[in-house]
């Protein structure tokens, strides 16, 4: 169980806001139990005393505050300064939640401001950064070391990380290829399909890409464009019906341009093989070049009924 508040230096920070006789100290802080912020409406009591253990009980108040969805309270408290109005003491405020003391007690007349008949006296510049510097020491650099989100964190606009972005205790892989656990791949899969209706066999032809697609004689009609650098490693295939007796081989060309297309080492005979697969291949695309799908026949001896084609492989 934990919980922090912070006292906010409305002194220095909205002087235009309390008037020069108010007696209002505001608290605000965040209640958690292990790493579970708590919303709901609790029961804070607010005791003042002049020693850290001990000491005498010089305020107390109790108020029912409805706490945030991140835990975040706040309260103003009346008559704090009136009591806690000798120079020479500390004291210390413990909150009480519930009926469960929040440990340990937090000084408060480090704060002079809230004394109103003490004279403030500052030597030196006062400066935001010097502020900052002195509550390092405790709320924020806590909140700044480790941050629980117990709910769902929704972000409009950009969400600027300066290290790693860790899901489960493992690092996760950015579009761009960082990010990422070493060993861990930061390639991209990619596909090509080509469905077919029709029967392949004597003659070769070619395989436009999509579904449902009609065999081609002319490489220029069933070409396509690459659109990024890519390495394709392999190729599956089904098909209605495979009774070819003779070589019967699906082959990936590309070329600069659909004029000038040209066998790639990604060649593969599927005689008699209704269905099947084979990753072994090594074959780059480059960007801006053209491909194509063709199937070489080996001459008569039985068909191939609307034949699958799909070639697999990955970009950065």
């Amino acid at each position: 169980m934990g919980w922090k508040f912070i006292i906010v230096i409305l002194g220095i920070l909205s002087i235009g806001f309390i008037s020069a006789g108010s007696d209002i100290s505001v608290f605000q802080g965040q209640y958690y139990i292990g790493t579970e912020f708590q919303q709901g409406t609790y029961n804070f009591t607010f005791d003042v005393y002049d020693d850290v253990s001990a000491g005498n009980l010089v305020y107390a108040t109790s108020s029912d505050i409805t706490t945030g969805t991140w835990g975040q309270w706040r309260v103003e408290l009346s008559g704090i300064s009136a009591v806690c109005d000798n120079s020479s003491k500390d004291y210390f405020m413990e909150i009480t939640i519930d009926g469960n003391v929040q440990s340990p007690r937090r000084r408060l007349t480090h704060f002079q401001y809230i004394r109103k008949d003490i004279d403030e006296t500052t030597t030196g510049d006062l400066t935001i950064s010097s502020i900052l510097n002195f509550l390092s020491g405790g709320f924020i650099q806590e909140f700044i070391t480790k941050f629980v989100i117990s709910k769902n964190l929704d972000v409009q606009g950009n969400l600027n990380v300066t290290g790693n972005i860790i899901s489960g205790e493992k690092s996760i892989c950015l579009e761009d290829g960082t990010n990422c656990p070493a060993g861990a791949s930061s390639a991209h899969y990619v596909r090509f399909i080509s469905t077919v209706d029709g029967t392949l066999a004597l003659l070769d032809r070619y395989l436009p890409l999509g579904t449902d697609s009609v065999i081609v004689t002319s490489s220029n009609e069933a070409s396509w464009v690459i659109d990024r650098n890519m390495t394709i490693t392999g190729i599956l295939w089904d098909s209605v019906s495979n009774t070819r007796t003779v070589g019967s081989t699906i082959v990936l060309m590309t070329g600069s341009n659909k004029a000038s297309l040209i066998d790639t080492t990604l060649v593969k005979d599927i005689q008699g093989q209704v269905s099947g697969s084979d990753n072994s291949f090594n074959v780059s695309l480059a960007q801006g070049n053209s491909a194509a799908i063709k199937f070489v026949t080996g001459g008569s001896g039985g068909s191939i009924t609307d034949l699958s084609v799909t070639f697999i492989g990955e970009y950065d």
